[in-house]
């Protein structure tokens, strides 16, 4: 039997779409498929056109009208790239876990490509971030490039595999597994790296880098004195995204590694602020 075409929330009409569900299919509606969503969101923080679209096995336009009805409706914040839960904007990020698991496929791209700007000697900081993590995980073994880091599970998953790691002390946030706090920032004064790769929960050209609250940022903005080249590490649905605590301006790095979902615009107004962008 042909499914029958459905009307979606914003009343137009939408192509079927076949939920699968043990050995049985049936289409999808659009509310159904917008709880889905709602669930998605208040469990990860987040969440991208392009995992959702491929998910759902629908269009990217679909799951934008979704996206836009779960805005009108106040459920949610639209970024470029994706949407964020209203009720963590400002609040704290979500588990690093969880991070890791949203946008996977662009996070192991760009860190892909940061791979080539890791020195065959020397070293580098790995500030604690999901990408970094995916980053440190391609460094090959038996490489000579010691690792500067204040995240638990990049100092662990290099150590156990014979890299010179310096870990940097500090309160723990069990969140996201990284050292925060005054602690951190004593370390921080007396070393210096070749390179630091940096992630952040959102930035734009306008407001710069931000972060979700204060020790978080503090630890961030320490990173990027200490280094002769700063790169950023950001998946395209981060841009647009403004947290409670602001860290740095876009021009204080050398270069940017997103996804190629960047919008032409943003593109165009990041170089027009002479800074390197790779979309990988």
């Amino acid at each position: 039997m042909v499914p029958m075409p459905y009307i979606d929330r914003a009343g137009s009409r939408s192509q079927n779409l076949t939920h699968h569900h043990g050995t049985g299919q049936f289409p999808m509606f659009a509310l159904q498929r917008q709880q889905l969503i709602t669930d998605r969101i208040k469990a990860h923080g987040r969440v991208a056109v392009a995992d959702l679209a491929r998910e759902l096995d629908t269009s990217h336009e679909t799951i934008r009208r979704d996206l836009a009805a779960l805005e009108e409706a106040g459920d949610l914040r639209r970024v470029h790239g994706g949407a964020i839960d209203m009720a963590r904007v400002g609040g704290p990020e979500p588990p690093m876990a969880v991070r890791a698991s949203l946008c996977t496929d662009e996070k192991k791209r760009i860190a892909r490509a940061a791979l080539a700007h890791v020195p065959d000697t020397g070293t580098i900081l790995l500030e604690s971030a999901s990408t970094s993590l995916f980053l440190a995980e391609m460094l090959p073994d038996g490489a000579r490039t010691t690792i500067v880091t204040n995240g638990l599970d990049i100092a662990h998953g290099l150590a156990i595999r014979g890299f010179d790691v310096v870990m940097l002390g500090g309160r723990v946030r069990n969140r996201s597994l990284a050292t925060l706090d005054d602690w951190v920032h004593p370390a921080l004064e007396g070393l210096h790296a070749d390179v630091a790769f940096l992630g952040t929960l959102g930035f734009t050209t306008h407001a710069g880098l931000t972060a979700p609250d204060l020790p978080d940022a503090a630890v961030k903005r320490r990173c990027l004195g200490i280094a002769d080249r700063n790169l950023l590490l950001a998946e395209s649905a981060k841009f647009g995204v403004v947290a409670l605590c602001r860290y740095a301006d876009l021009s204080d790095f050398d270069l940017l590694i997103t996804d190629t979902d960047l919008s032409e615009a943003a593109v165009e107004d990041i170089r027009s602020m002479g800074i390197e962008i790779i979309m990988a």
